[in-house]
């Protein structure tokens, strides 16, 4: 059964379509000012997109982070009003 679904997984894996949205520069001669300026393009496109997605996960996890805190700050106040 695991190597099935080990084979299944490789399947699916290997044959999911890749949406590739990034400019081909392979055609163009290199070090011509069109491939070097297909490539930045390329490089600052998914720049934006990864410093976007770090944006939102650090954004998420300080979140989470502070939700966290305020629960343990609320168990220990509770305990010491308790004592009391």
């Amino acid at each position: 059964m695991k190597i099935l679904s080990s084979i299944l997984f490789i399947l699916f894996f290997f044959t999911i379509p890749v949406k590739s949205e990034e400019k081909k520069c392979a055609e163009m001669k290199k070090l011509s000012k069109e491939f070097i300026k297909c490539s930045t393009i390329n490089i600052k496109e998914k720049t934006i997109v990864k410093v976007s997605d770090l944006k939102k996960n650090t954004s998420n996890k300080t979140k989470k982070i502070k939700i966290k805190l305020s629960e343990t700050k609320n168990k220990i106040t509770n305990k010491f009003k308790k004592k009391d």
